[in-house]
């Protein structure tokens, strides 16, 4: 018989081929590997890669009925149980994970996982600045003892905290404000960069339990197909919206937190996913989008961002957002190492298919660290001649002139671009249209420079009577766009109205509007703080004088810096 390293070897060759053949010899393989233990802690993390691989790809009802059960019991090999230590940050079930979490997720860990969740001590260098923390955070009833007793800031914790606490749970909660001093507290709480230690339990997220088992198994028959993806047909597919009930999006929301801790990730997105604003899409080969909208209070000023899952046969196989404005739409795509070179193109259009519908977006845009600036794993991959290969183009002329070089380049067989090429490249953003082409696109309107020219707005008028300076914006607002109160409106609607005031003071006189404006205006602005934030968007998109005004006012302001 074979080595286990050798029949590992042959299941990893045996990944993309399928058929009746392939699927009898992956299934003898599977057998031989599932009881016997491997030599290596990397070829235990192989073979759970072939089984997630094969999960969201599977040959036929039998393979993945067995590859299901290896990974519901991968946590009791013996290998893996030898090797846990050595697999530490895997993601694998049965293993722990040590990272920096936003506050928010270490709450959300707290909730779900109980005692694993604790403070890496060993990791935290500066003690005494905790310590001087809690001095701030504690009630002015305790501050003398903080300041009079020189005890550590574990054994302060630890005191502190009561019997159903842990050290990570309290710390986490210590830092939850109410109203202004919320982001405040979040800034210092960033600030000490806290390491958390996720001990594994039946509860700790892990990649070996991603699975959402789908109705209809899309099972693989002949080869996956790798061809590039026409855009401009792929946009035209017919897709299914579905807009999920609470309890479904929670374990949406969850299923999103979950994928990033197991990859000892945050993001915003999912951080501050609102289970209000979900929405599962259909599309084909097996592929679902998972659309997850965030939280009023954590929402950008003008752009709207929906987080979003990939998910392949009901395993995640990626992760993204799509930040959306002026009908277009910055698309930023992750597909896990397990799966990459497997249907990329595939999955990429179906993403690119689902914000055009969702946010009726008709020109789409690829950041620089996305495609290789400050992204060493980007450039390694190729990810330029990903975007380039599907009509991606740049629109900086040094830009447009060094990529035609490089296409024309390309013609001759053999030819690959040099890093320092792809490096070249990446520090310019790619554009593909399904229309004309326009300049008033994400991120060519920059709306941080939207955002400064508010600064030197409210500074003028305002000085350091900032807030008293956002609330006289509001009022004059109201009575710019005759609205006698918003006191009925809901507490996300004021929010966003208050937030947006200095904003429209500062772009255009609204008092020189046609009254139709002022009203479109209205509705726009009550929308950002709406459940469904792609609602806004399709508002601000459909009003022509309000987008004028903030694409020349960017412009203007980027132009008095230049």
């Amino acid at each position: 018989m074979a080595s286990l390293r050798t029949q590992l070897e042959r299941l990893e060759s045996l990944r993309e081929t399928f058929g009746a053949s392939a699927a009898s010899e992956k299934l003898q393989l599977l057998a031989d590997l599932e009881h016997r233990s491997l030599g290596r802690a990397a070829e235990v993390e192989r073979l759970h890669e072939a089984l997630c691989f094969s999960r969201a790809w599977p040959d036929n009802p039998k393979l993945l009925a067995t590859v299901n059960r290896m990974l519901k019991n991968f946590s009791s090999r013996a290998d893996l149980t030898r090797f846990a230590r050595a697999l530490e940050n895997s993601g694998i079930d049965g293993t722990d994970i040590r990272f920096k979490f936003y506050r928010v997720t270490a709450l959300w860990l707290a909730q779900r996982c109980g005692e694993s969740l604790h403070l890496d001590w060993r990791q935290i260098e500066d003690k005494d600045r905790l310590s001087r923390t809690l001095e701030s955070l504690a009630l002015f009833s305790e501050r003398g003892a903080l300041r009079q007793y020189f005890y550590d800031a574990p054994d302060w914790i630890d005191r502190m905290r009561n019997e159903g606490e842990t050290d990570a749970a309290f710390l986490a909660r210590l830092f939850t404000a109410p109203g202004p001093g919320a982001a405040l507290l979040d800034h210092v709480y960033d600030e000490l960069e806290i390491p958390f230690h996720l001990s594994a339990a039946a509860t700790t997220p892990t990649r070996t339990q991603e699975y959402v088992r789908p109705k209809a198994i899309q099972y693989q028959r002949r080869s996956i197909q790798r061809s590039v993806v026409d855009l401009q047909q792929a946009v035209n597919r017919r897709m299914r919206f579905e807009k999920v009930n609470r309890r479904q999006a929670t374990r949406w929301v969850d299923l999103a937190k979950s994928a990033m801790v197991a990859r000892s990730r945050d993001l915003d997105a999912f951080a501050y996913a609102s289970a209000d604003d979900v929405t599962r899409v259909h599309c084909r080969h097996g592929i679902q989008i998972v659309l997850i909208g965030m939280l009023p209070e954590k929402r950008y000023l003008l752009e709207c961002e929906y987080g979003y899952l990939m998910l392949r046969n009901g395993v995640v196989v990626g992760y993204g957002t799509g930040t959306g404005l002026f009908g277009s739409c910055q698309i930023a795509f992750n597909l896990f190492p397990t799966f990459r070179g497997a249907a990329t193109a595939e999955l990429y259009a179906s993403v690119l298919a689902t914000f055009h519908k969702f946010f009726a977006a008709d020109t789409f845009s690829v950041d620089s660290y996305q495609i290789g600036a400050d992204n060493d794993e980007a450039i390694d991959s190729g990810a330029w001649w990903f975007y380039a290969r599907m009509g991606f183009r740049p629109r900086d002329r040094d830009a447009i002139k060094l990529a035609e070089a490089e296409l024309r380049k390309a013609q001759k067989k053999g030819y690959r671009s040099s890093k320092d090429t792809l490096r070249r490249l990446a520090n310019y953003p790619l554009y593909f249209s399904l229309g004309r082409k326009r300049q008033d696109v994400l991120p060519m309107v920059c709306t941080d420079t939207v955002s400064l020219g508010v600064l030197d707005y409210v500074s003028r008028r305002f000085g350091s009577q900032r807030e008293d300076g956002a609330r006289r914006c509001s009022r004059e607002l109201a009575e710019a766009l005759g609205v006698d109160s918003i006191a009925d409106w809901s507490a996300d609607e004021q929010l966003m109205w208050h937030r947006l005031s200095p904003v429209i003071a500062a772009v255009a006189d609204v008092t020189r509007w046609p009254k139709a404006d002022r009203d479109a205006l209205v509705a726009v602005l009550r929308t950002k703080g709406d459940v469904h934030e792609a609602n806004y968007l399709k508002l601000f998109d459909a009003h022509p004088r309000l987008r004028r005004a903030i694409a020349a006012f960017a412009a203007k302001t980027a132009a008095s810096e230049a």
